[in-house]
């Protein structure tokens, strides 16, 4: 049977929902839920999740903070047999807010990933693009919150995200373009703190007309 249609805000509210799942263990308050989707009241956001529940998407445990249970269909994070999810896009360039809705797949199976939590990011701008990273490219990240110097990382900065090369110069950890028109970005004395959510493990880029209608990719990883 298929699962009731979902308005674009229900479907930005509910992809939201499991992406704070999947990377923190818990869901978020509603008052995060409020921030995040730009809702005046949390009474604004209860209605929102009611009707979530009356679609059959979620379900909320009476008397427990913060528990949600998600469809089964909507399990689509971490990568599974279908392909690595694809999270929105992510600035290579000057940050911008990356959109967190579930866009598409990737048709990239375990056997290729190896193990851990993976997700594909669609990258826009030019600061990159020493590494061969170039905008429209999707980078597949490996879901951890450590890296070491050298590393390419997926990093939030606020309530932005960036691809950048993490690099240590003396004591000072800096995020560090592939373009020199771009300035690094410290690490230390920002608030909130940068942080760093995943290393950039490989990169996809689509050939021409191989985009099929259910956007799964069928082009070679490069």
């Amino acid at each position: 049977m298929t699962p009731p249609s979902l308005t674009p805000r229900q479907e930005r509210l509910l992809a939201f929902i499991e992406e704070q799942v999947a990377r923190r263990g818990y869901a978020p308050t509603l008052r995060e839920i409020a921030q995040h989707m730009d809702i005046a009241s949390l009474q604004g956001v209860k209605d929102h999740m009611a009707a979530l529940e009356r679609k059959g998407y979620l379900r909320r445990v009476p008397g427990r903070r913060r528990a949600i249970e998600l469809a089964a269909h909507r399990r689509r994070w971490p990568s599974s047999e279908r392909g690595v999810p694809i999270l929105g896009q992510v600035a290579a360039g000057r940050p911008i807010l990356a959109v967190e809705n579930l866009e598409g797949v990737l048709a990239l199976g375990p056997a290729l990933l190896g193990g851990g939590t993976h997700f594909a990011l669609r990258v826009r701008g030019d600061s990159m693009d020493g590494a061969g990273i170039a905008d429209g490219d999707h980078v597949v990240v490996l879901q951890q919150d450590t890296a070491d110097p050298g590393d390419i990382v997926v990093a939030l900065l606020g309530e932005e995200v960036t691809v950048k090369r993490l690099r240590k110069k003396g004591g000072e950890f800096l995020l560090e373009a592939a373009n020199a028109a771009y300035a690094p970005v410290p690490l230390t004395g920002s608030t909130p703190a940068p942080r760093i959510l995943g290393k950039v493990v490989g990169l996809y880029r689509a050939l021409p007309g191989k985009w099929t209608g259910d956007r799964e990719t069928q082009g070679n990883p490069n």
